[in-house]
């Protein structure tokens, strides 16, 4: 019962205070700047993650630069090293082949 009664208390004061409200301010004025706001806000959320997007791409840019330049410097060096020291490899045994039984 006292739940009850709290809750009757708090939404005739909340009622109170709403139909006060527009008393003190103008509320499509703030309604208006709210959306606003957001508005701004989400383009500026919007332009931060392209930046982030951006910086992203650079790094994985970078990152495919410096692997090509090592890949290629380690494929450099092994293809000198074959050419100074050739690899010297036993001939190998020609393929035999079975005759083919007739039937």
């Amino acid at each position: 019962m006292v739940e009850g009664l709290l809750l009757l208390a708090l939404g005739s004061g909340l009622l109170a205070f709403l139909s006060w409200l527009p008393q003190r301010i103008d509320a499509m004025v703030v309604v208006s700047e709210a959306i606003a706001d957001l508005i701004r806000g989400l383009g500026q959320l919007l332009e931060a993650f392209l930046g982030l997007a951006a910086v992203i791409l650079i790094a994985l840019l970078l990152v495919a630069g410096l692997l090509a330049l090592l890949s290629g410097g380690f494929r450099l060096v092994r293809s000198f090293t074959r050419l100074i020291n050739p690899v010297r490899t036993k001939p190998s045994k020609p393929i035999q082949r079975r005759p083919r039984s007739r039937q």
